[in-house]
């Protein structure tokens, strides 16, 4: 969808819920609204504002020359504002006879009584109209996607090219950072996870100074980002010999990764994805220890809409972007987490993630 059609689409939720305009204040909502590549960092000051015949951006003055470069040829204005940026875009709102406007629900509750508060119309709080429009890609943001699943890739493959006994936790996420950042990555997606050992029993557990030791189980949890659309993938490998009882809960989890790859599609809900690998582990008596759900979209952000989970009540569309991410976790013992990222249609997955699956020992 071009930044046109994306506009477009909103335009035509806005007007269904009787709204003269919408105020936009997440970065990758901006971002995806806009098009604008390489602007906004994750703390950019930036605020858009779209309405039935204007888009129009304020923001200030450490990123409005890049933002005006960026907006050339397009449909957006550019405001650099010397006031608080919603003070700016109201003003200019109540002299366009906007008289009900709808703001993220996502802003703070002191931002969002700043807006009550300056704007004479209506203000609503809304819920996830630029989300659900992002949650089907295009082409492009595929293609974005598929190039950051394949950088993870490479990066998993160098990891397993120096894994050893000795290092720690934090020397091992220092190789991923390292390796995505020079070979293309637009930083990380996320902080990498590093779990080793025990730590392997909490699914986001922090990096850490633990020395990784021989028979330790490594789960690895770490995302690319190309193009602004991130990447994330999940393997969990033995340094040296797997401990006892670790290969039968690795294939367990394998087993319940691959029924969700060839089972899950567009048209379910997310409820029904989600009991695809839960229903798997449960056969295995492992699904009081799968604490989490299956899988969540991926793309400007690394976790965004849609939810494959026992509360994704939502239906999957064509050309989502998803994980499918089934752990088990065994407090004091050891854990494991198989994921990849998907494209859904209705015949299937298309998987994106090309890493091995098997267990590997290093």
């Amino acid at each position: 969808m071009t930044v046109a059609g994306r506009l477009a689409a909103l335009r035509e939720r806005l007007a269904a819920e009787s709204l003269d305009a919408m105020l936009v204040t997440d970065i990758s909502n901006v971002r995806y609204l806009t098009g604008f590549v390489g602007v906004f960092d994750p703390e950019a000051a930036a605020l858009a504002v779209v309405a039935p015949d204007a888009a129009d951006l304020y923001t200030d003055s450490r990123y409005g020359e890049a933002a005006t470069l960026a907006a050339e040829g397009s449909a957006w204005r550019v405001h650099v504002a010397s006031r608080a940026l919603h003070t700016e875009a109201l003003e200019q709102l109540h002299f366009a006879g906007a008289a009900s406007i709808a703001v993220e629900s996502s802003v703070s509750h002191r931002r969002f009584r700043a807006i009550e508060e300056a704007f004479s119309g209506q203000v609503h709080a809304s819920d996830d109209l630029v989300e659900q429009l992002r949650e089907v890609k295009d082409a492009e943001e595929i293609a974005c996607i598929e190039a950051a699943c394949a950088l993870g890739d490479r990066a998993f493959e160098h990891v397993l090219g120096v894994l050893s006994p000795g290092m720690t936790e934090v020397d091992v996420a220092l190789e991923i950072e390292v390796f995505l950042r020079r070979n293309g990555s637009e930083g990380l997606a996320f902080p990498p996870i590093v779990a080793s050992g025990l730590h392997s029993s909490r699914p986001h557990a922090t990096v850490s100074e633990r020395v990784i030791e021989a028979g330790d189980p490594v789960t690895l949890d770490f995302g690319a980002r190309v193009g602004g659309y991130c990447s994330d993938m999940t393997r969990t490998v033995v340094v040296g010999r797997a401990p006892e009882g670790f290969r039968e809960l690795y294939e367990a989890v394998l087993a319940a990764q691959s029924a969700a790859r060839t089972g899950v599609r567009a048209g379910m809900t997310g409820i029904e994805a989600d009991v695809i690998a839960r229903d798997v582990l449960a056969e295995a008596g492992l699904a009081t220890h799968f604490g989490h759900g299956l899988g969540h979209g991926v793309g400007l952000d690394v976790h965004e809409l849609p939810s494959l989970s026992p509360r994704g009540e939502r239906t999957l569309q064509a050309g989502s972007v998803v994980t499918l991410e089934p752990g088990v976790y065994l407090a004091g013992r050891f854990g494991v987490r198989i994921e990849d990222s998907v494209v859904l249609s209705d015949a299937g997955c298309r998987v994106l993630t090309g890493a091995p699956r098997d267990l590997i020992e290093v």
